[in-house]
């Protein structure tokens, strides 16, 4: 008899993940062993968001297999030559790296694409749904980079993060998106929501907590 994983209980994984994450972070003896965690975290998320994903066909794997390699070489040519996004490096949070990229950022852009694409499918057939998405997209950079730097993921070299980062997050995705329309990807899924709802949950939360 084939198990199967319930939508149910992967939305409560989800959530229970998440918040333990938060209590991990805030806890400074755990968040070493936390960010080691990292890496997992990212690899589960996408294994799950593939598990639910509706229609399975080749198209989408490969659509999918592009979103992550796309994202890995522009943040490979972002740290090493500064072009995209500014001047910043990686610390140790997200894993494995080769020349210096993280191996896991690839599927962190595919998690992040995935999940606002799947939520936005009312207008995925629209010509502002890339402009919409990519709008999303920089509103979480936003939310996502002072909890980042202090969670060892990446450094910025000066105090300010540079508006070249938030301008080229938005080209960058806005081309994602717009992928996902001209080659009409359908994306349903049961768990994206609630993962990215998560997602922002934690990125919000770690960001207040870290200001106090």
């Amino acid at each position: 008899m084939k198990l199967q994983l319930s939508d149910r209980i992967a939305k409560i994984v989800v959530v229970i993940w998440y918040l333990v994450g938060i209590a991990g972070f805030m806890t400074a003896p755990l968040q070493p062993l936390f960010q080691q965690l990292t890496p997992f975290g990212i690899v589960g998320a996408v294994v799950l968001l593939m598990y639910f994903h509706e229609p399975g066909n080749l198209k989408s794997w490969l659509v999918f297999s592009g979103i992550a390699i796309v994202g890995f070489a522009v943040e490979l040519i972002g740290v090493n030559t500064q072009i995209l996004f500014g001047f910043y490096r990686y610390g140790d949070s997200l894993g494995l790296k080769l020349w210096n990229t993280p191996l896991t950022i690839g599927l962190n852009w595919l998690i992040l694409i995935y999940c606002i694409a799947a939520l936005a499918k009312p207008i995925r057939n629209t010509w502002y749904f890339p402009l919409a998405g990519a709008s999303a997209m920089v509103v979480f950079d936003w939310l996502m980079e002072p909890v980042a730097s202090a969670t060892d993921m990446w450094y910025w070299a000066f105090e300010t993060i540079p508006v070249k980062n938030y301008i080229d997050w938005f080209l960058v995705s806005g081309f994602l998106f717009l992928m996902i329309r001209v080659l009409k990807v359908e994306i349903n899924n049961r768990i994206a929501g609630v993962l990215f709802l998560m997602q922002v949950v934690f990125f919000l939360v770690l960001n207040l907590l870290f200001r106090i």
